[in-house]
């Protein structure tokens, strides 16, 4: 069945109507200069130089694959290699994510991400749910500038500690000077976060470095990770994420590979068993999103990726793709145009 995109976009927007949990991947960041994974393995192999025997093997199987990730998982690399691996990661991203902030600053153009909080705001419960594996600060950036509260787990301030009640229920009034309500689970951590000297996470906010005696928390990608979610901001944190995902009525996801084992089980598992709608945006889709939802698609599904000519869409009318010319409805802002009924061409 071909479709038109009037059709197309009543699909979307049928969808979404639900108030879908966003799920955030590098994809959603990547458009605004932070780091893709292959981006973030060159700039570690350009900045590190270290005799220890595991990151010559690492270092070895990093210039072979060219993916982070499996490296990470294929060799047992030393706590202090990891250490260095960690302060590197945080470094490289902290870097863009400031430039991007003061890019905000000087050219307060609100980013496309702040239109999609605008936009789900826009009803009698302005509360939004973003599940995010991302250690950047653009999600936070974005609710910002759509005039939303943000909720990260850690208090207010610029001291701010972890408190697991510090993702409250919806205020109906909300504080003043704020129109809505994004709770930000950000489940690899945050650029922001901390183990501090007292053995206990602390918030710093837009920290330009990592402090003496301070350890980011951030996950990196392999079998370390499957470590560090077992201590607090993350554990907590996880099972709010898995609390959210359990009771969603829609999942929004955007640049999200579905290579996380964190995020992905109870999502798949929701879409295929309570027909729960999703919705994947996404420059070029991931072997694991393929066999997640093309090769058995599930009762619900909007997808649209790149292709040459524009987007292919695949929905339950054409779950084989369909071809939409000169339009790049598979970028935030494209899909964005979409759902708003916006004219827009490549």
């Amino acid at each position: 069945m071909s479709m038109g995109i009037e059709q197309v976009a009543k699909l979307a927007q049928k969808y979404i109507e639900d108030r879908p949990v966003v799920i955030l991947g590098c994809g959603a960041s990547i458009p605004h200069g932070l780091p893709s994974m292959s981006g973030l393995a060159e700039a570690l192999l350009d900045r590190i130089s270290l005799d220890d025997d595991s990151w010559v093997t690492f270092k070895a199987k990093l210039e072979e694959t060219k993916d982070l990730e499996k490296a990470l998982h294929d060799v047992e690399i030393s706590k202090s290699v990891l250490k260095r691996i960690v302060e590197e990661t945080w470094e490289i991203t902290a870097e863009k994510d400031i430039d991007i902030y003061n890019r905000l600053l000087t050219d307060p153009k609100p980013l496309v991400l702040s239109r999609l909080f605008q936009f789900l705001l826009r009803t009698a419960n302005p509360q939004i749910f973003v599940v995010t594996t991302n250690y950047d600060r653009l999600a936070e950036y974005a609710a910002n500038m759509a005039n939303a509260e943000v909720f990260t787990g850690f208090t207010a301030g610029w001291m701010q500690r972890f408190v697991s009640e510090g993702f409250p229920t919806f205020r109906s009034r909300g504080n003043t000077g704020y129109e809505g309500e994004i709770h930000v689970m950000k489940v690899h951590g945050s650029l922001d976060w901390f183990l501090g000297p007292a053995n206990e996470p602390i918030a710093v906010p837009l920290a330009r470095e990592v402090l003496k005696d301070f350890q980011p928390l951030i996950v990196t990608p392999g079998i370390t990770k499957y470590r560090e979610v077992h201590r607090d901001p993350f554990r907590t944190i996880l099972s709010k994420s898995d609390m959210v995902l359990k009771n969603a009525r829609c999942f929004l996801c955007i640049g999200f590979g579905f290579n996380d084992e964190h995020v992905q089980p109870i999502l798949i598992n929701r879409v295929r068993r309570n027909n729960i709608p999703v919705i994947i945006v996404t420059k070029k889709l991931t072997s694991a999103a393929r066999k997640a939802f093309l090769d058995k698609p599930p009762a619900k599904f909007f997808i649209v990726e790149k292709n040459e000519n524009g987007t292919t869409i695949y929905c339950p009318e054409c779950p084989s793709g369909q071809q939409i010319e000169d339009r790049e409805l598979w970028s935030l802002p494209g899909f964005i145009g979409l759902l708003l009924g916006e004219e827009g061409e490549m």
